[in-house]
């Protein structure tokens, strides 16, 4: 079964006329790996962002998308926490520790938080 990035990859393939092999060569991985991605076996690797935008010239809407593809898909988030304050490192362990006994209304409401957040910093 495909990811949320697996079904955006495999659209950006028809969209080029391409066969795996096609795009597994422009991200430099076979096409066995692509595909382990594509199903969630695998990880994303983080430089795929970059190359992919690069090698198909994606304009921003369809970066956004594929960001969106990628955190739908994530099967794991690292934080780096060495050069934050103890508070910060506080905040993040509590959040990973509680993260899998959230209900759905208390995740929702976490990310319309963060989101709000966002674009208060982007001066929205």
């Amino acid at each position: 079964m495909l990811t949320s990035f697996g079904r955006f990859l495999r659209e950006l393939r028809h969209q080029h006329t391409e066969l795996m092999k096609d795009m597994a060569d422009k991200l430099g991985v076979s096409a066995a790996f692509l595909s382990a991605v594509e199903t969630g076996k695998k990880s994303i690797p983080p430089t795929w962002t970059k190359s992919l935008t690069d090698a198909y010239k994606l304009p921003p809407a369809a970066v956004s998308q594929m960001q969106s593809a990628i955190d739908a898909s994530a099967r794991s988030v690292t934080i780096d926490l060495a050069n934050q304050s103890e508070e910060r490192r506080s905040a993040a362990v509590a959040l990973a520790r509680q993260f899998g006994d959230l209900s759905d209304d208390q995740l929702a409401s976490l990310k319309q938080a963060m989101l709000l957040l966002k674009r208060r910093g982007d001066g929205k």
